[in-house]
């Protein structure tokens, strides 16, 4: 462990990473980030003025690092953009480092619509939950692959798993919603198991997925059960689509494979607004910015 951090931060020497957004997801990036050794001074930090990213940004010590949008983006060597998906407009065409790196860790975002916003290189990646980073036991997966990211993500001490294709990132979205829905909705290990298995044939990332699942599962099961499918679920997302589906009395294959489609559906509705807020803003009257 202690070689992979030295390596990694020999390989960030003189890189300056930005992260975009504060919040619960954000937090849990830059605080191992500098916890790790990387150094603060290159740390940068997005803050439009809200009391509230100030106030966490102290908690974390990490007030000197706050900095506007278009600063960030134009001196961050690597960025993670780390806020929700609707606020993509009010980053879109901003000006970023030359050979920059954009790493969208956007739900629902494709890189065929980042590539669209975005100048310059740019890549996805998706996480487990913020809780599961801040116990050391983050996981993660990128599309495509960049070492630059790969150096700065497992110095954050996630785990990097590979992926083959788009899709599969966008499957293991369903993968990490697990956990916390077996820890409410127990299913028999038996069926868990063959669903699993099912989802691994089409999408070889649940290979490695199982083993992370029974080790947060086990983790877990003496903490609030409840209170860690509150901190993943969101009204109208995949987690709660999943968790209704064994609710009424659906198959846990049923529930992963409702998960799938319920990701795509959020896709489809993101990306349908985005284009539309963009054509709106393209016609000269300003779309209304989140945040």
């Amino acid at each position: 462990m202690k070689n992979m951090k030295t390596n990694c931060l020999s390989e960030l020497t003189g890189k300056t990473i930005g992260i975009i957004g504060l919040g619960h997801l954000g937090g849990s990036l830059a605080s191992p980030l500098v916890a790790n050794g990387f150094p603060k001074e290159k740390l940068l930090i997005s803050h439009r003025g809200s009391k509230k990213t100030l106030e966490k940004a102290k908690s974390l010590g990490l007030e000197n690092c706050l900095t506007d949008t278009k600063s960030l983006m134009s001196r961050a060597d690597i960025i993670f953009v780390a806020c929700r998906p609707q606020d993509m407009l009010s980053l879109a065409g901003t000006e970023v480092k030359q050979d920059a790196l954009v790493v969208s860790c956007m739900a629902g975002l494709p890189m065929s619509l980042l590539s669209r916003f975005f100048s310059g290189k740019v890549m996805r990646m998706m996480c487990s939950g913020p809780d599961s980073i801040s116990d050391r036991m983050g996981i993660a997966v990128t599309w495509p692959r960049d070492r630059r990211a790969e150096n700065a993500i497992k110095l954050m001490g996630i785990e990097l798993c590979e992926v083959g294709f788009e899709e599969e990132l966008d499957s293991f979205t369903v993968g990490i919603c697990i956990p916390p829905i077996l820890l409410n909705a127990k299913r028999d290990e038996e069926e868990v198991a063959k669903a699993l298995e099912s989802m691994r044939k089409r999408f070889p990332i649940y290979g490695q997925l199982g083993d992370w699942i029974k080790k947060v599962i086990f983790a877990s099961v003496n903490s609030k059960q409840s209170e860690c499918l509150e901190n993943v679920m969101t009204k109208g997302g995949i987690s709660e689509a999943m968790f209704l589906m064994l609710k009424r009395g659906g198959g846990f294959a049923e529930a992963l494979e409702r998960g799938l489609v319920r990701g795509r559906e959020i896709t489809a509705e993101i990306r349908r607004n985005v284009v539309i807020k963009s054509l709106v803003e393209d016609e000269g009257t300003p779309a209304e910015k989140v945040g």
